[in-house]
Formats: structure tokens, sequence, C-alpha cells
């Protein structure tokens, strides 16, 4: 185990039995394990307790100018993750050449806005389509109403000839309906 002459004086109990112990799920660390993490992160940790002032500070072996690790100490019990959502930090120490913090959600952010545009766009496309559809069912609506009116035209126009040519003799006009087609103009 990696530093154990140093950490196993702060603990009161065999160091290999409290490190079994700890690596179980249900065992919770302790400032030991802060101070663990501030030397193998070289970040300070901060703890906070119902305040915005630190109660205790764990400091690496080297001073940076890195962004501690905060943590909040409930009900003298439990901690949780402080995360400054405007400054992102998480991984910061972590020996990784690449990484810098933040660009992971400002791909992401990338990301949604593309999908967020696409899905935009789509919906557009699709509300074009459906008012060229509505505007063609219109014109078809209009189109078979006129024709319909047209035709009724026709017929009383034949019943008038009829009535006054008088019985047994042919109408003049014997081509059938002149239909007039209207095209309602799109926008």
């Amino acid at each position: 185990m990696k530093n154990a002459d140093y950490f196993s004086n702060y603990v009161t109990e065999d160091f290999a039995t409290y490190i079994n112990r700890k690596r179980k799920s249900t065992c919770h660390g302790n400032h030991i394990e802060m101070q663990a993490m501030a030397e193998m992160y070289n970040r300070p940790v901060e703890v906070y307790q119902y305040g915005t002032e630190p109660i205790n500070t764990f400091h690496g072996i080297q001073h940076h100018e890195d962004e501690p690790i905060r943590v909040s100490y409930h009900r003298n019990i439990h901690y949780n993750s402080v995360v400054n959502p405007n400054k992102a930090t998480i991984g910061v120490g972590l020996g990784l050449p690449s990484f810098k913090p933040g660009l992971a959600e400002q791909s992401l952010m990338k990301s949604a806005i593309k999908t967020s545009e696409e899905s935009w766009i789509e919906q557009q496309m699709l509300e074009d389509k459906k008012r060229a559809t509505d505007w063609e069912a219109t014109n078809e609506a209009i189109e078979e109403q006129v024709a319909r009116e047209s035709y009724l035209q026709w017929l009383r126009d034949q019943e008038k000839q009829a009535r006054q040519v008088g019985p047994g003799t042919p109408p003049r006009d014997i081509r059938g309906p002149r239909v007039a087609v209207c095209r309602v103009l799109s926008p």
C-alpha cells in the first residue's frame, strides 16, 4: 500500500483493516481520505458547513493556483461535493495532459445547440409542408365546389331553356356544362 507509513500514523486500527473497510461502498471517507485526496490530486480540499467560509482546508504537497476541491459537511456525518457551475474544475489534478476544465460542458452545449437548431429546422419544414398541404386541399375543395356549382347552373339553364322552347323541341345547347376552373394562389 502506497504511503501506508505516513497515513497509518493517523489511524487507530490496523492500517490494512482500515483500508479494506474503506473500500466498501457502505463506508464513507473522512478527514484522512480528504488529506490523501489533496495530496494525490495536488489540490486543496475545502470543507464547508452551513456558511461561506471553509471550516477546514487540506493542502497538497505543492501549492498551485488550481481551484480547490470543495465539499459541504452536513449534520456531522455526510459530505457533498460543491461545484461552481460558472467555473468548471472537475478533473483538475488527475494528470490528464490534454484535459481542459469545462471543455466537455462546452462540447455538450455546442452539441445541444446544434441538435436544437436541427430540430427547429425540421419543425419549420414540417409546418411549411402542412401549410402547403392545406393550400392544396383548400384549392382542390374550391375547384370541386366551382365545378359542382357550374354543373348545377348548367342544369338550371337547361331546365329554363326546355320550358321556354316548349315540349318536344330539342334544346339549343347540348354540349354539356361549361366548367369554369379557378385556382387559388398560394402564398
